[in-house]
């Protein structure tokens, strides 16, 4: 009994190990689809082992409470800063340093690094994908002129000051949930920072890159798949042991 016990184990901890290499793998793949994308952050992978009460049957006749560890796997956001890139399109603003433009999408709001800005009809400051960008009153409106955004975030055309591009900061960037297109949403009880005075550093004409570095993501996806094929193999072997030891033990029955 003791021996089966062991096996199933064996069978458990080697599912478990080739689960996390899958997720790991789906990861990495995820973020070397997104390594040309404008301030695309790349999706860490933490996992720890929490203990989780469980009543075992060890024996028909006996039952007793035991420990059973259960996988936590998270995946954080690598907040590293990406490289600038010079594009001269004054609606172009790239962050350098910490926070996050705030945009809204039917009346849901979202945040972004992603600061690749043009100008709708209604003279709204919009992301490419129509998300309207909001500033300290709601969405941000540019008048016709030239745009000038200062490094603190304040727009302005010619004389006259018609907004402030506001970043927001969080404490933990395990709070934020890649939804796509650089898109981050958190949930209600999570607090945005607001970021203030020299806290904002924003640069004009610019787009901050994906953060990918796509040669240290090919390598570790190539070692992730290789931990879940050998993960597998040992998956392999140890229900070929089970199952003989099934085998013969109904045959001494």
């Amino acid at each position: 009994m003791v021996k089966g016990a062991e096996m199933l184990k064996g069978l458990r901890t080697a599912e478990k190990a080739m689960n996390i290499q899958l997720t790991r793998t789906n990861m990495l793949a995820n973020n070397l689809a997104n390594a040309n994308s404008v301030g695309f952050k790349q999706l860490m992978m933490n996992v720890a082992e929490e203990e989780q009460d469980n009543q075992k049957a060890i024996t028909p006749e006996n039952l007793r409470l035991t420990r059973d560890m259960v996988l936590n796997v998270q995946s954080p956001i690598d907040l590293r800063q990406g490289a600038l890139r010079e594009t001269g399109n004054v609606t172009d603003v790239a962050i350098r340093g910490e926070g996050f433009f705030k945009i809204s999408r039917d009346d849901t709001e979202f945040y972004t690094r992603n600061g690749s800005f043009t100008v709708n009809s209604q003279r709204q400051l919009i992301t490419m994908n129509g998300d309207t960008v909001q500033g300290t009153s709601g969405p941000l409106t540019v008048p016709d002129g030239v745009l000038v955004i200062s490094e603190n975030g304040t727009m302005t055309v010619g004389e006259q000051t018609v907004g402030k591009l506001e970043l927001y900061a969080f404490e933990n960037s395990a709070d934020l949930e890649l939804v796509g297109e650089s898109r981050y949403k958190v949930s209600e009880d999570v607090e945005a920072r607001k970021l203030k005075g020299a806290e904002v550093d924003i640069a004009q004409g610019m787009l901050e890159q994906s953060n990918v570095n796509t040669i240290d993501t090919m390598v570790a996806m190539i070692a992730a798949q290789r931990a879940f094929e050998l993960e597998s193999k040992v998956l392999e072997s140890a229900d070929r042991t089970l199952d003989k030891a099934v085998n013969e033990l109904a045959r001494k029955a």
